[in-house]
C-alpha cells in the first residue's frame, strides 16, 4: 500500500513537471517569437525606414528591461534561506519599474529624440516595465511550482498583444497607437491575470523590512550588472550600428539578427524548468548530478544549434526575404556568422544560470565586464570598415570570447573544487 501511495506521488510529480514544462515552453515561445513579429509587421506595413527606428526602440527597450528586473527570477527561486519574503521581493520589484521608466526617459532625454520617435522609444519600454514587473510575480508562482501559470500568462499576453498590435497597424498604418494598445494587452492580463494568481501565496499579515529590500539591491547587484551587460553584448553590434548605419541597414542587420535572438530567448525553455533541480542539487551537495544536468543542457542547444545552422543554410534566406519582403541574397553569409555566434551565447547562459545558483556573481561580473570592453571596441571598427557584414562578424567575435570565458572559468571553478564552496 505505502508502495502505491509512492508511485502515484511519483507519477504526480511527475505530470506536474511535464505540465510545467509544456506550458512554460508554449508562454516562452509565444513571447520570444512576438519581436519576430512586430518587425515583420512593421517592415511590411510601416517600410524599412520605421522598422529601423522600431529595431532600435526595442533593443533599448530589452536592455532597460534588465534595470527592471534587476537581479532577476533566478535568483529568485533559487533562494532557498527563507529569509526574504515573497512580498518584499514584489516590492523591490516595484521600486525597479519606477527607476526604469525614469531612466527611460532620461535616455531619451540625453539623446534628443522627439515627436513620433520619443513616444515609440517611451511606449516600448513601458512595455517591458511591465513585463519585467510581471517576472517577480512568475517567480512566487514557480517557488510554489506553478510553472505552467507563467506559460498561460505570457501565452495570454503575447497572443492578444500580437494580434491588436497586427489589426491596428493594418487599420491606422501608426506605429504609436498599435504599441499602445499592445502595452494595454500586458496591463490588463497583469491585472486580471497575474496578480489574483499570485496573491493566493502571500501571506497578507506578513510584515515588510525594509532592511531586507535593501539587502536584496545589495546582494543581487553584480547579477543585474551580470544581466544588464548580458544584453548589452548580444545586441552591441545593434547598438553601435545606430550610430554608423542608416535606418535601413539598420532594419536589415534586425532582420538577419533575429535568429540569433530568438535561439538566445528560447533557451528559457531548457534553463527555467530545471532551475529547481538545480538548487535542490546545489543545497544537498550533489555535484555530481549538478553538472550532469548542465552536461544535459549544453548537449541540447549544441544539437539544436547544429540542426538551426542546416536549416538556415538551405531556408533562411528565402524565409526571411519571404516573411519580411526584402531581397536578402546578399546577407545569406552574415546570416550563417550570426547563427553561429547565437549558439555560442545560449550556451554561456547555462554556464552562467549554474554560477548563479552556487552564488558565484562576481566573477561573472568581471567575465562580462571583459567581454562588454571587447565589444564596445571592435563592434564600431568592424561596422566601420564592412557595414553590415562587420556587424555579423562582430556578434560572432563577441560570443566567441563570452563563451570561452565562461567555459574556461567553469572548468577551472570544478577541476579546483571551488564550484560547490560558495552559500547563499
Amino acid at each position: 500500500m505505502k508502495q502505491l501511495s509512492l508511485k502515484k506521488l511519483k507519477l504526480s510529480d511527475e505530470d506536474n513537471f511535464r505540465k510545467n514544462f509544456i506550458w512554460n515552453m508554449l508562454g516562452m515561445t509565444f513571447n520570444s517569437f512576438n519581436s519576430l513579429f512586430y518587425m515583420v509587421i512593421v517592415t511590411r506595413i510601416n517600410g524599412t525606414n520605421e522598422a529601423g527606428i522600431f529595431t532600435l526602440a526595442f533593443s533599448v527597450a530589452c536592455l532597460v528591461y534588465y534595470i527592471g528586473i534587476y537581479s532577476g527570477r533566478v535568483y529568485q527561486v533559487t533562494d532557498q534561506n527563507g529569509i526574504i519574503s515573497d512580498k518584499e521581493y514584489i516590492l523591490q520589484r516595484v521600486v525597479c519599474f519606477v527607476l526604469l521608466l525614469l531612466i527611460s526617459v532620461f535616455y531619451c532625454i540625453f539623446n534628443q529624440y522627439s515627436g513620433d520617435e520619443l513616444v515609440i522609444f517611451l511606449l516600448l519600454c513601458l512595455m517591458k516595465g511591465f513585463e519585467a514587473l510581471s517576472d517577480v510575480f512568475y517567480g512566487v508562482m514557480q517557488k510554489h511550482n506553478e510553472l505552467y501559470r507563467v506559460g498561460v500568462s505570457l501565452f495570454l499576453k503575447s497572443l492578444i498583444s500580437i494580434i491588436s498590435f497586427l489589426v491596428l497597424d493594418l487599420v491606422t498604418k501608426n506605429l504609436i497607437i498599435s504599441i499602445l494598445f499592445m502595452d494595454l494587452a500586458w496591463i490588463v492580463v497583469f491585472l486580471i491575470y497575474d496578480i489574483p494568481r499570485t496573491s493566493v501565496f502571500l501571506e497578507k499579515r506578513e510584515k515588510v523590512c525594509l532592511h531586507h529590500i535593501r539587502d536584496l539591491f545589495l546582494t543581487g547587484f553584480y547579477i543585474f550588472i551580470v544581466n544588464f551587460l548580458s544584453v548589452y553584448i548580444v545586441n552591441a553590434p545593434k547598438y553601435a550600428a545606430g550610430g554608423l548605419l542608416s535606418n535601413s541597414f539598420q532594419a536589415i542587420f534586425g532582420i538577419i539578427l533575429m535568429p540569433a535572438t530568438l535561439m538566445s530567448l528560447a533557451v528559457q525553455y531548457f534553463i527555467q524548468p530545471y532551475l529547481l533541480q538545480l538548487s535542490n542539487h546545489f543545497v544537498n551537495g550533489e555535484i555530481k548530478k549538478f553538472n550532469s544536468l548542465i552536461l544535459k543542457l549544453l548537449m541540447i542547444i549544441i544539437l539544436f544549434g547544429i540542426i538551426c545552422l542546416i536549416g538556415v543554410y538551405f531556408f533562411g534566406i528565402p524565409i526571411l526575404s519571404l516573411i519580411y519582403g526584402i531581397d536578402l541574397n546578399a546577407y545569406r553569409f552574415d546570416l550563417e556568422i550570426i547563427i553561429i555566434g547565437s549558439v555560442l551565447y545560449p550556451m554561456s547562459i547555462i554556464l552562467s544560470s549554474a554560477l548563479t545558483t552556487v552564488n558565484i556573481t562576481f566573477l561573472q561580473f568581471i567575465l562580462y565586464l571583459i567581454t562588454t570592453t571587447f565589444s564596445f571596441f571592435i563592434c564600431p571598427i568592424l561596422i566601420s570598415n564592412f557595414k553590415v557584414s562587420g556587424a555579423s562578424f562582430a556578434y560572432l567575435c563577441t560570443m566567441l570570447v563570452h563563451f570561452i570565458l565562461y567555459f574556461g572559468t567553469y572548468v577551472f571553478l570544478f577541476k579546483r573544487n571551488i564550484l560547490f564552496k560558495y552559500k547563499k
